[in-house]
C-alpha cells in the first residue's frame, strides 16, 4: 500500500545517515549530516584544545609608536624604543618627517624595494607631483 503524504523521513536509509535513500521517482538523496561533521567551529576548536593540552600565551599588546603625516613635508612620530613606557623619540614637523621616512625605508621588505622608494621620493623632491609637466 502506498502512503499518499509520505515525510522525508521515511524515505532516509538510516538513522545514523551512513546510507543515501531514493524518492519513489528514483531520485538519489543524499545521506544525512554525519555528526562530527555537523560540529560548530566553536565546538571545533576547543575540542582540538582540549586534546592537546594546549593553550595559547594571553595576548599582549606591544606598542611600537605612532607616525601620522600631516602634509607639506611634516608628520607627527612618537616611537617605541624599548619596551619600557619611558622610553620614547617624539618628533614633529621636519624631524617627525625624518623619523617617518626612516621607519618607511626600515620596513621595506627587500633592498631593491628601498631602493625604488628612495629615487621616487628623489624623483618628486626635484619635478614635484605634478606629472603633466614632464
Amino acid at each position: 500500500k502506498y502512503d499518499m503524504n509520505p515525510s522525508l523521513s521515511d524515505y532516509i536509509g538510516s538513522s545514523n545517515g551512513d546510507a543515501a535513500a531514493s524518492l519513489p521517482s528514483g531520485t538519489l538523496l543524499p545521506p544525512k549530516r554525519d555528526a562530527a561533521k555537523s560540529q560548530s567551529i566553536v565546538e571545533k576548536v576547543t575540542s582540538f584544545a582540549i586534546q592537546n593540552d594546549d593553550f595559547a600565551a594571553p595576548f599582549q599588546f606591544l606598542n611600537l609608536g605612532i607616525l601620522a603625516y600631516t602634509g607639506a613635508g611634516s608628520a607627527l612620530a612618537q616611537l617605541q624604543v624599548t619596551p619600557a613606557q619611558s622610553s620614547t623619540v617624539k618628533g614633529k614637523g621636519k624631524i617627525g618627517f625624518g623619523l617617518w621616512r626612516s621607519v618607511y625605508i626600515s620596513k621595506q621588505v627587500s633592498w631593491r624595494n628601498r631602493f625604488l622608494v628612495l629615487i621616487d621620493w628623489t624623483t618628486t623632491k626635484v619635478f614635484g607631483r605634478d606629472i603633466t609637466r614632464l
